[in-house]
């Protein structure tokens, strides 16, 4: 059995709204998060919920190319019972993960959220 993975990204506060820029990794402080195996993404959740009217939006890359997946502040309030779920997402490896967020209402602040992943 694997244990599971967290980590917790930062995405600096923007000069504007709608300009994307990749979040950064707390622990190693690197705009990725590199992966030897096949990993499954189980959550994503905001750490803090972000103030009253700002939201952002978070796009899953891999090796810096666009997957597709993309999820919205407001759907990942830590303090809400129906947040929408957003794995099992498998991300097959090697590779590396990064996290594209942009803020697209509110005034302009950092926001930081956390990813649970797990070895499959």
């Amino acid at each position: 059995m694997v244990a599971p993975i967290f980590r917790r990204w930062t995405r600096a506060a923007p000069a504007a709204l709608d300009t994307f820029a990749l979040a950064t990794d707390d622990i190693t402080a690197l705009g990725f998060y590199s992966t030897t195996r096949t990993i499954t993404m189980q959550d994503m959740v905001s750490d803090p919920a972000p103030a009253a009217g700002i939201r952002y939006e978070i796009r899953l890359l891999k090796n810096g190319i666009p997957t597709g997946r993309s999820w919205f502040s407001a759907s990942l309030d830590p303090a809400s019972a129906g947040r929408v779920a957003i794995g099992p997402i498998d991300i097959l490896g090697p590779t590396n993960i990064n996290f594209d967020v942009a803020q697209r209402a509110g005034a302009l602040a950092a926001y930081n959220f956390l990813t649970k992943f797990s070895g499959v």
